[in-house]
C-alpha cells in the first residue's frame, strides 16, 4: 500500500533559541519514519517544509512490489508544501525488476533545508521461471500409474527468489487423461503453475462366464474380461501336480489347448492383467478328458465328461472290436465298432431297457475281433475304469 509521511517542525520561543546560529532541522523518510537531523540554518521561529510520498504499485509479500497496473514498475510520487525551493519530481518511474533501490529529494525555505528519503523499493513483477512437476516414482506399467502417486513442483526466480512450491498426491479416479495443477511462488507473491498429465488406472480387471469345452483333441476355454483388450494369462497343472506350464498368454475371449492327453484332468488357472498392469482374481477351470483309455495311465480313477470316449489301441488283423460297459456289477451295454473307440450316448436300450449315463463309476472290457462277428474269434484287450460325476467338479 502506498505510504505517506508528513512531517511539521515547530520550534522553541525566541528565548530559548540558540544564539545567532539558530538550529534548522533535516527531516529524512525511511519507510513510514522521519529521522530529523539538525542542522545549522534559518530561522527557528519559522516552520520547515513537509515532504510526503506515496507509491502507485501493486503491494506483493514481504515488503515487495509486484509491478504495477501498467508493467514492470512503479511510480514515486513526492507531495511538499510549505517550501520555497524543492528539486523533488513530482513523479518518478521507477523500473523493475529491482532488488532494493531508494529515492531522496529536497525542499527549503527560510527556516532551512530538508531532505527526505524513501524506505527500500523492491520491485518484482515477473512470477517463476522454469516451472514444472516430477512424480515421486515411474509408471507402473506401459506409462500407466496403478496406484497412489505423489507429485512435486520446481521452478527458479532472479529477482525476488522462490518462497514454496506446492505438492499433491493422487489416488483416483481412473482417467487415461489425469492431471493435477501446482506450481511455484516467489518471494513477492507472484505464482506461476502449470499441471501434471499422466495416466492412471487402480481398477483390477474382473473375469467372467468362464467355461470349458472337453473335446477329443483339445481342451477349448472361454472367458469374458472387463475390456477386449485385457491379456489372459493360463496356467494348466495336471491333477497330481503341483505346477504346469504357462499355455496362453495374449489378448482375446478364447483358447484351445491342443497339446492335452487322454483321460487326464486338467485345470486351469486363468487370469487377466489391463493395460496398467492391473490383475483380476485367479480363477480356476477344471477340464475333464473327453477321452478314457484302456491300461490306466494315472494314479486315479479318471473323472469324465457325461459323453466320454472310450479309446484303445488298434490291432493288426482285427476287423472289428467288441466293448461292454458295467455299472454296479451289471453289464448294461454291448458293442461291436468297427475302429479303436466307441463313444458313448447319454441314452439307450440294452436287452429290451432303457439304460442311461448317471453319475456313477463304470468298468468298461474291450476285445479285438478276428473274421466273421459270427465266428466270435476274440482276443481280450484290457479293462478300466471311469467316473461319471453328478455335477461338474470345481
Amino acid at each position: 500500500m502506498p505510504g505517506r509521511v508528513s512531517l511539521a517542525l515547530r520550534p522553541r520561543t525566541r528565548r530559548h533559541s540558540i544564539a545567532r546560529t539558530k538550529t534548522a532541522l533535516l527531516a529524512v523518510v525511511v519507510g513510514t519514519l522521519l529521522t530529523v537531523v539538525p542542522t545549522a540554518v534559518g530561522s527557528a521561529t519559522d516552520a520547515l517544509p513537509v515532504i510526503t510520498y506515496t507509491i502507485d504499485g501493486i503491494s506483493g509479500t514481504n515488503g515487495w512490489y509486484r509491478g504495477s497496473t501498467g508493467g514492470n514498475f512503479v511510480v514515486l510520487r513526492w507531495s511538499v508544501s510549505g517550501a520555497d525551493n524543492s528539486d523533488c519530481t513530482f513523479a518518478v518511474k521507477i523500473q523493475g525488476p529491482s532488488t532494493g533501490t531508494t529515492r531522496s529529494c529536497s525542499a527549503s525555505n527560510a527556516a532551512g533545508p530538508v531532505t527526505a528519503s524513501t524506505k527500500l523499493i523492491k520491485i518484482d513483477a515477473d512470477p517463476p521461471t522454469g516451472v514444472g512437476a516430477t512424480a515421486n516414482r515411474p509408471p507402473d506399467v506401459s506409462g500407466w500409474y496403478n496406484h497412489a502417486l505423489g507429485v512435486s513442483w520446481y521452478g527458479s526466480d532472479a529477482t525476488s527468489g522462490l518462497a514454496a512450491c506446492t505438492s499433491a498426491s493422487y489416488a483416483g479416479p481412473d482417467a487415461d487423461a489425469a492431471s493435477v495443477g501446482g506450481g511455484c511462488t516467489d518471494n513477492a507473491g507472484n505464482t506461476s503453475t502449470t499441471a501434471f498429465a499422466f495416466r492412471y488406472d487402480a481398477t483390477a480387471p474382473t473375469v467372467s462366464a468362464t467355461s470349458v469345452e472337453s473335446r477329443a483333441a483339445a481342451d477349448v476355454l472361454s472367458w469374458k474380461s472387463s475390456s477386449p483388450s485385457d491379456i489372459a494369462v493360463i496356467r494348466r497343472i495336471p491333477r497330481g501336480k503341483r505346477t504346469g506350464p504357462v499355455v496362453f498368454r495374449g489378448a482375446g475371449a478364447g483358447f484351445a489347448d491342443k497339446k492335452i492327453r487322454a483321460e487326464i484332468e486338467y485345470r486351469y488357472f486363468l487370469r487377466t492383467y489391463d493395460q496398467a498392469g492391473n490383475a483380476s482374481r485367479e480363477v480356476s477351470i477344471l477340464a475333464l478328458p473327453k477321452v478314457v483309455t484302456l491300461g490306466r495311465k494315472t494314479p486315479y480313477v479318471p473323472r469324465a465328461v457325461a459323453q466320454p470316449i472310450l479309446r484303445w489301441s488298434s490291432v493288426r488283423g482285427a476287423t472289428y472290436y467288441h466293448v461292454q460297459l458295467f455299472r454296479r456289477g451289471k453289464r448294461i451295454l454291448a458293442a461291436w465298432p468297427l475302429g479303436p473307440q466307441l463313444g458313448l450316448r447319454p441314452a439307450w436300450k440294452w436287452a429290451g431297457r432303457a439304460q442311461r449315463l448317471t453319475p456313477g463309476r463304470y468298468r468298461w472290457y474291450a476285445w479285438a475281433g478276428f473274421g466273421r462277428r459270427s465266428a466270435a474269434n476274440y482276443r481280450p484287450l484290457g479293462k478300466a475304469d471311469f467316473v461319471i460325476t453328478r455335477s461338474r467338479p470345481g
